[in-house]
């Protein structure tokens, strides 16, 4: 992606507070990956951690312009909050508007402070989702639906009025969809003959804390595929030591190689 197009997705999360990427994913990729989705499910085996069950799902951190994106509004040591697979069958319905960090993050009622007035973080973007279409995307297959500019709003409670402004994203198969987390969304209904699948991989800044410990939940292989940026990606490098400062390697995440032998 050039800077010219790179800019306008910039431009479109500062005034809507989404875009859409286009190239996330090719044609094969969204193919394997629906097709373990559906073996995954058929094997009663929970769509979350998906970067531990199957390589198609390792692609998420790997692509170039999405990393660069993320980055760009949330640091260079952005790390993963979680990777859950979505499959909406045809007839499942309406899900509602909610934004996210309400179980672990800035919009968590019991963590909102009397001082903030009841007043949410809007200032700084702290966490980007990406929803990742292993469909197309239409107004009725079951595809996101947001309120564009909501993450603007500065209290927790989604007005009923929301629901006027609220609009569909329609975005091609191996697209993604990236949006502030204070963004009003959830999923329509879906209302066509087809199932609509996708790849739902929440970001989040470093110091923000995640939905999973996934320094503790990735598994050894996945994390060496990932190379050097890994540590970063799945917040090793920015863990809470759980040793003394002088015995922990920051950078990896864990008890330096003398003091291996505490490594929980």
């Amino acid at each position: 992606m050039d800077n010219q197009k790179f800019e306008k997705h910039v431009l479109a999360m500062g005034l809507n507070g989404y875009t859409i990427l286009p190239d996330v994913f090719t044609e094969d990729e969204c193919k394997n990956a629906r097709m373990k989705l559906e073996a995954l499910e058929a094997a009663n085996t929970p769509l979350e951690c998906l970067f531990n069950k199957g390589r198609v799902f390792e692609r998420i951190y790997q692509v170039p312009h999405l990393l660069r994106y993320l980055r760009y509004f949330l640091g260079d040591d952005a790390s993963l909050s979680g990777a859950y697979g979505s499959i909406r069958r045809p007839g499942e319905g309406d899900a509602g508007l909610h934004s996210d960090g309400a179980i672990t993050g800035h919009n968590k009622v019991d963590s909102m402070a009397r001082g903030d007035g009841g007043i949410r973080i809007t200032s700084h973007v702290l966490g980007l989702n990406v929803i990742i279409c292993l469909s197309d995307f239409t107004c009725e297959n079951g595809s996101t639906h947001i309120v564009p500019g909501s993450f603007r709003f500065p209290h927790l409670e989604i007005p009923t009025s929301a629901l006027d402004s609220k609009m569909v994203i329609q975005a091609p198969r191996g697209s993604a969809i990236v949006f502030n987390i204070n963004t009003w969304h959830g999923p329509s209904a879906n209302n066509s003959d087809s199932v609509r699948y996708a790849l739902l991989t929440p970001w989040r800044r470093s110091w923000v804390r995640s939905e999973y410990d996934l320094a503790s939940i990735v598994k050894e292989e996945v994390l060496e595929r990932a190379g050097h940026e890994g540590h970063k990606i799945f917040g090793l490098s920015s863990r809470m030591p759980y040793l003394e400062g002088w015995q922990w390697d920051r950078e990896k995440g864990k008890p330096k190689s003398e003091w291996s032998h505490l490594e929980r």
